[in-house]
């Protein structure tokens, strides 16, 4: 498909949407506004609930239709083979793909073994682990609403609470965490969380000029195995190379796997 007849597909289709640009298609607009989730609600708002983005040259629907969602992940799940990600992260170097990583065939495999995992009979079996953090919270919030006229911010009692369920849960680690603010798996997660992979340059690359995407994934990943060798053989060093928060946490949790 040539360059104009992909830029006509939309057109093509009867479906509407935004005014793309040459090479960027859409980017440019989505990499300008702060929040891309409104962005697209705008755009919703502005064309209809099934419209049509180019991501570089690359087409993306954007649907918000119920009807058509419920078609696409429930009665033909078999056609939906993986997350939208972006191009760096696509690259599976190893065997050792996580479910957030993996594509295709393997994602569809490997959340077909998680599927039965969170079954309602299963999510059962942890209700006592569940309601064992929700105690821990409760705890926490009458100890800082000793006064009725006490404001809390409950976002961060949340966010403490969700990763003592998953760490309980998931991988039977027993922490503090909704008291120790401190706790190495709430901070990084946290940290995780902040970083805004739209902003990253080399994401932004890697997306918007595919071939490349290989390339600055073994380059940025090798630097992060370099910089983990030099923390292993020179502990000190890990005073002043941090390492990267995604990686850390899924180090952790391959150890705990590995127990």
């Amino acid at each position: 498909m040539t360059i104009n007849n992909r830029h006509d597909y939309f057109k093509r289709l009867g479906i509407s949407g935004p005014q793309h640009r040459f090479f960027f298609g859409h980017y440019k607009d989505l990499w300008s506004v702060k929040s891309i989730s409104r962005q697209l609600q705008q755009w919703i708002c502005q064309y209809s609930s099934i419209y049509g983005l180019f991501m570089g040259t690359t087409l993306m629907y954007v649907v918000s239709d119920v009807g058509f969602l419920q078609e696409v992940y429930i009665k033909q799940f078999s056609s939906f083979h993986s997350l939208n990600i972006a191009n760096i992260l696509r690259i599976e170097d190893s065997e050792s793909v996580h479910l957030l990583r993996a594509s295709r065939a393997r994602w569809r495999r490997q959340r077909h073994f998680l599927n039965p995992t969170f079954s309602s009979a299963k999510l059962k079996l942890m209700s006592t682990l569940v309601h064992g953090c929700i105690e821990v919270m409760l705890n926490k919030l009458s100890q800082m609403t000793n006064n009725e006229h006490t404001e809390i911010h409950i976002y961060e009692l949340y966010k403490r609470l969700t990763m003592n369920v998953i760490c309980r849960c998931a991988f039977g680690i027993d922490t503090d965490m909704q008291n120790d603010i401190n706790n190495p798996y709430l901070q990084i997660s946290a940290a995780v969380f902040k970083i805004d992979l739209n902003e990253l340059q080399f994401v932004r690359l890697s997306n918007l000029i595919p071939i490349l995407a290989c390339p600055l994934h073994y380059i940025l990943f090798s630097i992060a195995t370099i910089c983990n060798k030099l923390i292993e053989l020179i502990p000190f060093l890990g005073n002043y190379i941090q390492e990267i928060p995604n990686l850390w946490l899924i180090n952790r949790v391959q150890d705990v796997v590995n127990l």
